[in-house]
């Protein structure tokens, strides 16, 4: 359903913003001349004595309703056309054009577009950061799990069933949750590429039984509670995108402590042991911090939903579009963040194959 389909995307990013909630009926579904085309073509076509659908849409599960919900939709969209009646959404989604059977065929390309970048960003680990560096698995692991979400998002673009939309929901949550947890871990040190404080593991750990809880919570119930899957989403997001700007902030500030009865909570040095407002500031020191801001940017495709073009192109899926560079430089910033971490901690500066793929890395 397109209104899930976008909170679906938000989780792929972050969790930005949760835009509305879950799409139960929409305008086109519940319209007269709908429901009639539909009754009429289940009438005629889905007997048992009448041919079946073709195999591909078979293979996509596809059913004759299905089919004929399909088809219904899109003379209710010929009549918008012609300027006869208002674009309708139906069973909230637009009217689209399959391509074998695949429902949202844009949304599919982009969604493989993020997924190589991820696949690029793992194979960019692997050559680029030495396996000496602590945040080595830690970066391999935010690969496969992005991987993994934006897998689960083809294939929920691909057909929308329940099954492909909770696997899309739920592995969303995870990168979410998952970029979370390595924020903490970056942010506060838990893991440098030399150390790695007792409370590392405790913390992963308390954040794993946080999401499986999560998701045990929200299939026992028997209707998927939308709005609180996404608001929960929603505040890890925020709360990593809120350590990122801290984290430039201090480069430029300093954060102030905190006190809580006899203990002094103070804000960790980006790169320690430098001390950010004695040194000069490195050339990423702004960029989760643009990369926060051109992702909320980004979403505003997602508020500004619109009948897609040539029944193809809509606002969700250009959201999918604009997350393919942004993708992409957060892999770069991460990558030589961890590098420079590092280098700032006496680690060398040669974790490459080569120099010109050191350049590639850190420029």
């Amino acid at each position: 359903m397109a209104t899930r389909t976008r909170l679906a995307s938000a989780l792929a990013l972050f969790a930005l913003l949760a835009l509305a909630g879950p799409a139960l009926a929409s305008s086109g579904d519940r319209h007269p001349s709908f429901k009639l085309c539909t009754s009429l073509c289940e009438l005629k076509r889905c007997e048992l004595h009448h041919p079946p659908l073709a195999w591909h849409l078979r293979a996509l599960l596809w059913t004759c309703a299905d089919d004929c919900a399909y088809v219904c939709g899109h003379r209710l969209t010929d009549e918008a056309d012609a300027g006869r009646e208002n674009y309708h959404q139906f069973f909230g989604k637009w009217a689209f054009h399959r391509i074998f059977g695949i429902q949202e065929p844009m949304s599919v390309i982009f969604s493989l577009g993020n997924l190589a970048v991820n696949y690029r960003g793992l194979l960019n680990v692997t050559k680029y950061v030495r396996d000496d560096n602590g945040l080595h698995p830690w970066l391999i692991v935010a690969a496969l799990v992005q991987i993994n979400t934006w897998f689960w998002s083809t294939i929920f673009h691909m057909r929308d069933l329940p099954l492909t939309e909770k696997l899309d929901y739920f592995s969303a949550m995870t990168t979410v949750a998952f970029m979370l947890l390595y924020a903490v871990i970056r942010v506060f040190g838990l893991q440098t590429p030399k150390s790695r404080s007792p409370y590392c593991f405790k913390v992963a750990a308390a954040f794993g039984v946080f999401v499986l809880s999560h998701f045990v919570y929200v299939s026992s119930l028997a209707l998927f509670p939308y709005g609180y899957h996404v608001g929960v989403a929603m505040v890890l997001g925020l709360v990593s995108n809120s350590l990122w700007i801290l984290w430039t902030l201090s480069f430029y500030i300093r954060i102030p402590t905190v006190k809580f009865g006899n203990h002094v909570l103070t804000w960790p040095y980006p790169y320690p042991p430098r001390n950010p407002q004695l040194t000069a500031r490195p050339s990423q020191a702004n960029t989760p911090s643009i990369l926060v801001v051109l992702t909320m940017l980004a979403m505003s495709l997602e508020i500004l939903d619109f009948a897609p073009l040539w029944r193809t192109l809509d606002a969700h899926s250009l959201w999918h579009l604009a997350t393919i560079p942004l993708g992409e430089m957060w892999w770069r910033f991460l990558i030589k963040d961890a590098n420079d971490l590092q280098v700032a901690q006496g680690g060398g500066r040669l974790p490459l194959s080569s120099a010109s793929g050191l350049k590639q890395a850190t420029d």
